[in-house]
């Protein structure tokens, strides 16, 4: 008697939702994980599911088929576009915003199957994401340059704002206010901006949102050299802008990790957050951060800072003279 064996081959997910709500720096940090995924397989369809302003930043990706946004993270919003993907008939979700919330939208989204992020601080945010999809996926290569798309429009715009003699340097002044130890001293931008200016004769761009304004304000007595854009560019513009310069110095923020996707040189000043998990990614990039024995703490808030503190003592420990060093040694030498 002959006996026959069939084996039915694993069905290999084709069609792809990805989700995470922001922040900016999360989505480009996450962006290394679908560009795995499609050159590990180019017929890959992959959706994207994310809140509106980082959503500009994915809306011209060519490895990215549709950007679906989320008004906010209420339970009303995320059921209402969970019933509505759900016609789109996933064959993979891969949820990189684990929660309760989530959850549920994954229950009414009823794709095929769910891939589900862990956070570790063992790794980078971009292998931490990128790592998720290895799972269902054993063979997929990590894609090690990440990349934002640009349209030509914004470009030929924000190319009006510089001058494309001379070198341009951007200040990130802003950062969260959701997390401390994540902004500079103001008077440590104003002596920076000084010395650089005399030194080399750049032009400096303030890049911050509608908040950093007034600080930018501080920085315009300096030189005429020095402008502000804070609160007046869109996600895309701010891109742009950051694109066509030479260096761009900044705090743990979403510029910082913009730029490394643009490939324009980085500096970033690191208080209570690891340098190791979200440190600017890429070859061209420069950390500094305060060798106090608690950093980093990666706390919300600083447990030495008094009261009426406005900067941490992890940030206010990151001198200008070790910003210029390095930009000495490393970007006008």
């Amino acid at each position: 008697m002959t006996v026959t064996m069939n084996f039915i081959k694993k069905k290999e997910p084709r069609k792809i939702l990805i989700l995470r709500f922001g922040a900016i720096g999360d989505i480009v940090h996450s962006s290394a994980l679908f560009r795995s995924l499609k050159k590990f397989n180019p017929d890959f369809e992959i959706h994207y599911a994310t809140f509106k302003i980082p959503s500009a930043l994915l809306s011209n990706d060519p490895d990215i088929k549709k950007v679906w946004i989320f008004e906010n993270k209420s339970y009303k919003c995320l059921l209402n576009l969970a019933k509505k993907l759900r016609k789109e008939k996933f064959d993979l979700f891969i949820n990189l915003q684990p929660s309760i919330k989530t959850k549920v939208f994954e229950l009414f989204l009823n794709s095929g199957k769910t891939l589900t992020y862990k956070k570790t601080f063992k790794l980078h945010a971009v292998e931490n994401f990128w790592i998720t999809a290895k799972k269902e996926f054993k063979n997929i290569i990590l894609d090690e340059s990440l990349k934002i798309y640009i349209p030509d429009e914004v470009i030929n715009k924000v190319s009006n704002f510089i001058n494309s003699e001379k070198k341009t340097i951007v200040f990130n002044l802003g950062a969260s206010n959701i997390r401390q130890g994540r902004k500079w001293p103001v008077e440590y931008w104003k002596q920076l901006a000084k010395s650089v200016i005399d030194k080399y004769n750049v032009d400096i761009i303030l890049n911050g949102s509608e908040e950093d304004a007034e600080i930018s304000e501080k920085l315009l007595d300096i030189s005429s050299n020095i402008r502000s854009y804070c609160g007046k560019l869109s996600i895309l513009e701010s891109s742009g802008l950051i694109s066509l310069c030479s260096l761009i110095i900044s705090g743990d923020t979403g510029p910082l990790h913009i730029a490394t996707a643009l490939e324009v040189p980085a500096i970033g000043l690191y208080g209570a957050a690891p340098i190791s998990r979200t440190g600017p990614y890429g070859k061209l990039n420069f950390d500094l951060c305060s060798d106090r024995k608690c950093v980093p703490c990666n706390r919300r808030k600083c447990n030495i800072s008094n009261k009426d503190d406005i900067y941490n003592p992890c940030m206010t420990d990151i001198k200008p003279k070790e910003v210029i060093d390095i930009v000495d040694d490393i970007f006008f030498t």
